[in-house]
């Protein structure tokens, strides 16, 4: 039988669909896939018994499709702790935005599930005559990749409700939590001109790509990013009607300072539920900063959360991280480094520690559902919950996938190194994700 014709059969013939992760949610039973003459003929749909009979059909797949790409498959069971299969699992390759798993991991072990990001208003005066505060205002920016131009009109409010309506003083803008290097490390040129590859600062405001230009990640980033926060700020006054005698500058805020008020994002649960299942770029930069900036106690940069991220990953993962390269937290760049063996020790950890579990687990995107898989293998709906990964000459599938005994099984695919169109494949991790929810323990 041909490669083309099996991989058809694939599609057309496995049926139903279950719950995850040993019963952790439950979901409506997806409509079954409508039986075909073939699918009768070859039984796809029976379950493969045995490590043995999942080895020969995954040596299977892979085999045509590995002369023209870099391909790596490792599975392991998170019931057992036994490898079920392993092909090329110590070489380094690029993972895509599978790397947002490392970064969530660390970011949940080391923030807390319950850490906000918190931008503040500040002044050095509390003295107000005939509404006009003596003194300068400070807008402290913390990198949240949440904050939008509403937010900052809700934190400016507070002025008016204490019948401020003017400024004798300078505005400082400190954006001193992050560095000025604002592109990752590797990342493309023809990258940066998308909302994706928008620059990482501290002041992160309307993604740093203005809504009116942006459609689906495609647009026209905010190359000047000064410029773009004193307009906004000048806009948010304007529309509250308060007067800046003073001028609209940047500076570190001084360490005695009277508070005016905050805004705090929402729960990093929640920012990495969007994360992982959007696979968005700008919240993974901005927490990657945020870690290097917590751990070394200076200003977040890619270095810094590079050598943050590895060593919580080490530490408390026990990830052996020796040669992994964690340059942007997002995966967009191709520089990026990790084995597939590393992938696993990650996952392994996740699944059995009970945050990790309750948290990480629930915010991949779930086959047939939702997020970055959403539209892929319908025939195995809510049987996968894994972080799909795609740039130029790369695409990776990572997470965890039931087996046809409800076994909870995780798995790393990671291929690199292929000329041309990625649908081919994309169509085998998800052939190799299928093929893994027929297996049965004998």
């Amino acid at each position: 039988m041909t490669v083309r014709y099996f991989s058809l059969f694939f599609w057309l013939c496995l049926l139903g669909s279950s719950t995850l992760l040993a019963n952790h949610h439950h979901h409506r039973r997806a409509a079954p896939a409508k039986p075909t003459r073939v699918a009768h003929r070859y039984h796809f749909t029976s379950p493969l018994y045995g490590q043995n009979a999942l080895t020969q059909i995954l040596n299977r797949l892979i085999q045509p499709n590995s002369r023209s790409a870099k391909i790596a498959v490792y599975v392991k069971s998170m019931r057992h702790g036994d490898i079920l299969y392993a092909h090329s699992i110590y070489q380094s390759l690029a993972p895509a935005s599978t790397l947002k798993i490392l970064t969530a991991e660390a970011a949940l072990l080391y923030l807390g599930p319950n850490y906000r990001f918190n931008t503040q208003l500040l002044t050095d005066s509390g003295t107000i005559t005939n509404g006009v505060l003596q003194g300068n205002l400070y807008v402290v920016l913390s990198g949240d990749p949440t904050f939008t131009d509403d937010n900052l009109l809700e934190l400016l409010s507070a002025l008016r409700s204490k019948s401020i309506h003017a400024i004798a003083g300078n505005i400082y803008i400190d954006r001193t939590a992050y560095d000025q290097e604002f592109y990752g490390p590797g990342w493309k040129v023809r990258d940066k001109q998308y909302c994706y590859a928008a620059p990482i600062s501290a002041s992160i405001i309307n993604r740093n790509c203005p809504s009116f230009y942006s459609k689906m990640g495609m647009g026209s980033v905010v190359n000047n990013i000064s410029e773009y926060n004193r307009l906004l700020l000048r806009n948010a006054f304007k529309t509250l009607a308060i007067t800046v005698y003073g001028n609209i500058l940047f500076a570190p805020a001084p360490a005695t300072l009277f508070s005016i008020n905050n805004h705090y994002s929402e729960p990093l649960t929640v920012l990495i539920n969007n994360m992982l299942k959007k696979s968005d770029n700008i919240i993974a930069g901005a927490i990657f900063k945020k870690i290097g900036q917590r751990y070394t106690q200076k200003p977040g940069s890619w270095e810094r959360g590079s050598l943050a991220v590895s060593q919580i990953l080490k530490d408390q993962s026990h990830v052996h991280t020796n040669g992994v390269k964690i340059l942007d937290g997002s995966g967009l760049s191709p520089e990026n480094q990790a084995t597939p063996s590393q992938m696993m020790e990650a996952l392994d950890f996740a699944y059995h520690h009970a945050l990790l579990h309750d948290t990480l687990l629930t915010s991949l995107p779930i086959s047939g559902v939702d997020g970055t898989l959403k539209h892929r293998m319908y025939p195995i709906a809510h049987k996968v919950r894994a972080k799909t990964g795609t740039i130029a000459g790369v695409v990776a599938l990572a997470g965890f996938v039931e087996s046809k005994n409800k076994e909870p099984l995780a798995f790393v695919i990671m291929i690199n190194g292929y000329k041309g169109g990625n649908t081919r494949y994309k169509t085998l991790e998800d052939q190799i994700a299928m093929a893994l929810t027929r297996y049965q323990r004998t």
